[in-house]
């Protein structure tokens, strides 16, 4: 799926994630997102996952901590922002992110926001990057009228230097 193209399909986001299935620009990203095991373990203690079912997927004796129970899964280091709200209901999410250039020293990412009936403000909103493997952080606030109870609201979050084009759903859903 090209994800420079338009129109997309409001409610596909989740059907075509950050576009990590192109063979062609998965070999040269510019940007990645980076999550370790110890992210990954905070991951799914955040979803409940107790001890056994923790330790089988992990591999490992690996156990939840009290601060990681309370981990929203939104918190994970991943491209895609995906946050559940109360229906109906005026909401404001932060996502907490950060990229790594695996393309070009002296890079310059600007961030573009497209398709979206929400308000997406990321700050910054252009990304220096001075050398390779050099890591910057970002946030991402999303508000808006909360969609109804099983619908969602989409947007995209576009990093680009002009070359490279590193895509970001936002997706703010709500069920019953």
């Amino acid at each position: 799926m090209n994800a420079s193209t338009s129109p997309f399909n409001e409610l596909a986001e989740f059907a075509y994630g950050a576009g990590h299935v192109d063979p062609i620009t998965a070999i040269h990203p510019g940007l990645v997102y980076e999550a370790n095991k110890a992210d990954h373990i905070a991951f799914l203690c955040g979803l409940n996952y107790n001890g056994k079912k923790l330790r089988l997927i992990s591999g490992d004796k690996s156990s939840c901590t009290k601060e990681q129970t309370k981990s929203l899964p939104r918190n994970l280091n991943y491209p895609s922002l995906t946050a559940q709200v109360s229906a109906a209901k005026p909401f404001k999410v932060t996502f907490r992110r950060t990229i790594t250039n695996v393309g070009k020293p002296n890079a310059t990412y600007k961030a573009k926001v497209v398709g979206s009936k929400l308000k997406v403000k990321v700050i910054p909103d252009v990304l220096s990057l001075k050398s390779l493997y050099e890591k910057k952080s970002f946030t991402v606030t999303v508000s808006g009228a909360g969609p109804k109870a099983e619908e969602l609201v989409s947007a995209q979050l576009i990093w680009s230097d002009g070359v490279h084009f590193v895509r970001s759903p936002i997706v703010v859903y709500a069920t019953n």
